[in-house]
């Protein structure tokens, strides 16, 4: 019973991983919409966008923002909706002891956080449409795809009252959604590299124009959404492994078990 209880190092990582995306989900995008920007006051925040700057000096993410609060704005709203409650609820469905204890908890707020997300796809994707980067416009309607099929299993298996496999798309749905914590995170980081001197991109003492300012934050932001995505993916795809092994070495004992004890070998797996 002890070690079925016991965290895994790998389960603290993963905690640790969470916490990592909630901080920067608020630190850079929700505590700036709802307390900088007075979220859903859109002339406030029209206004307020005029006075944004960056390490970088550039005008790019200003002129990006402000088509949140313009064209985009019947995606964006919406989008922002969605993104406050699943960033704010849905860590509460990976915690065993809600699932144990308080099974009705965690279905009600699995109820909220399908819808959430599913808010955030729809309006996420709208949103990638209309986005001025070709780039980011094509990778993110493919990352929303990908989102949406990981979604319709989730719902698909629960509804069919199908829990474990329920359990592994609802991992890898919350895995993947951690790309929009993380294209935050890369952001950041390859803007203060760069003010640091590091020389991932060009330094900030040789761009001399305006111009050479926005194209270097645009490539940031465009290598930031790649990362991102990139990243979730991969990072789920590892946490999951282990299950994956754990099912493999099953069926490889089961295999075993089945095998004549002197008869020709056989393949242990199909």
């Amino acid at each position: 019973m002890g070690n079925e209880t016991k965290w895994s190092t790998r389960d603290l990582l993963a905690v640790f991983y969470i916490i990592f995306c909630l901080f920067f989900a608020w630190f850079i995008s929700l505590s700036n919409l709802i307390f900088s920007k007075h979220f859903p006051d859109r002339q406030y925040a029209i206004e307020h966008c005029q006075n944004d700057t960056t390490v970088m000096k550039d005008t790019f993410l200003r002129r990006e923002e402000e088509t949140y609060y313009g064209p985009r704005w019947v995606y964006f709203a919406p989008h922002v909706f969605s993104a406050i409650l699943w960033w704010n609820l849905s860590w509460i469905q990976l915690i065993k002891w809600i699932r144990a204890k308080h099974l009705w908890l965690h279905r009600w707020n699995g109820r909220i956080q399908v819808m959430a997300m599913l808010g955030q796809i729809i309006t996420g994707t709208g949103l990638a449409l209309q986005s001025p980067t070709p780039g980011i416009r094509m990778l993110s309607i493919a990352y929303g795809a990908a989102m949406a099929y990981v979604w319709t299993q989730t719902v698909y298996h629960v509804l069919r009252k199908d829990i474990v496999r329920h359990k592994y798309w609802a991992t890898k749905m919350f895995g993947y959604a951690q790309a929009i914590a993380l294209q935050r995170v890369f952001l950041f980081f390859f803007m203060v590299l760069t003010v640091a001197g590091v020389p991932l991109y060009t330094p900030l003492d040789q761009l001399q124009s305006q111009e050479a300012r926005d194209a270097e934050t645009l490539q940031m932001f465009n290598d930031s959404f790649s990362m991102c995505i990139y990243s979730a993916i991969v990072l789920t795809e590892w946490y999951q492994a282990t299950d994956h092994n754990q099912l493999l070495e099953y069926r490889v004992q089961e295999a075993r078990e089945k095998l004549p004890l002197n008869g020709p070998e056989k393949p242990l797996l199909r």
